[in-house]
């Protein structure tokens, strides 16, 4: 997903969301950096308020925060509900290639 770094400039945010864990990717131009957690509380965390935990920790990490990009016109709420729906479904993947993950989606194929 992008994000908006405190500077004003984007970046890439990558998650990997696995029940107790997590590993994050931020790219941005001129810098990649990795974060990543393990506790049972991410389990029952809802999606927003995991989100607010990476966001903490790469702020922390960084020295400067970022924020998510929700669409103008769309509610947070909404919003998270689209990123839950993005995380479940099968077509996208990541890919890693020396140390950096980026993302790919798979087109269904047409019949």
């Amino acid at each position: 997903m992008l994000v908006r770094l405190d500077d004003g400039a984007p970046a890439s945010l990558t998650i990997i969301r696995k029940p107790t864990q997590f590993f994050a990717q931020l790219r941005s131009y001129g810098f990649t950096e990795h974060s990543g957690a393990s506790s049972p509380a991410l389990a029952d965390m809802s999606t927003g308020a995991f989100l607010d935990i990476v966001a903490g920790i790469f702020s922390v990490s960084r020295d400067g925060s970022f924020s998510y990009i929700v669409p103008d016109g769309v509610s947070r709420a909404d919003w998270l509900a689209a990123m839950e729906e993005k995380a479940h479904d099968p077509r996208f993947g990541l890919m890693e290639c020396d140390g950096e993950i980026s993302h790919c989606m798979i087109e269904p194929l047409k019949r």
